[in-house]
């Protein structure tokens, strides 16, 4: 199951060292597919990774949106729909073998998320127009940040 992890400009270096521990992900749960408008998989995996770049700079700090992408079983995976109908959480550490990709802001966006979380709504709607750059698993050592 594809997972969005939200994390940190931070983290990106140590999240393919196997010893990552994100406590909680998003994905195409089937609590989601119960309540969605839609059924397209790829609109449905698309809110699940916009919930997970929120989640980096709102619950985690992160200066810019990073959402790290792993392929993990459903064993690996318990569904809190409490938390978000989209919310998974890990039992365990993330293999590297796992981490499939990154998607990150361009450092550019950093004004914008700043603004954004201290409640400017003409910033929010800056970074929702702003497409988050992808990084191969390969990629994450070397991510340009601010």
């Amino acid at each position: 199951m594809r997972v969005y992890l939200p994390s940190t400009v931070t983290d990106l270096p140590r999240c393919t060292d196997g010893h990552w521990e994100p406590p909680v992900g998003y994905a195409v749960t089937e609590r989601l597919l119960q309540i969605a408008a839609s059924d397209d998989a790829d609109e449905l995996a698309e809110l699940a990774r916009s919930v997970a770049a929120s989640a980096s700079v709102i619950e985690h700090g992160s200066a810019l949106r990073v959402v790290v992408v792993a392929e993990l079983t459903r064993a690996e995976l318990d569904a809190d729909p409490d938390l978000h109908p989209a919310a998974v959480r890990l039992s365990e550490r993330v293999p590297a073998s796992a981490i499939a990709c990154a998607f990150v802001d361009e450092p550019g966006a950093a004004e914008d998320v700043r603004a954004a979380v201290a409640g400017d709504d003409d910033a929010l709607a800056r970074l929702d127009e702003r497409d988050l750059l992808w990084y191969d698993a390969t990629e994450l050592g070397h991510v340009p940040v601010l």
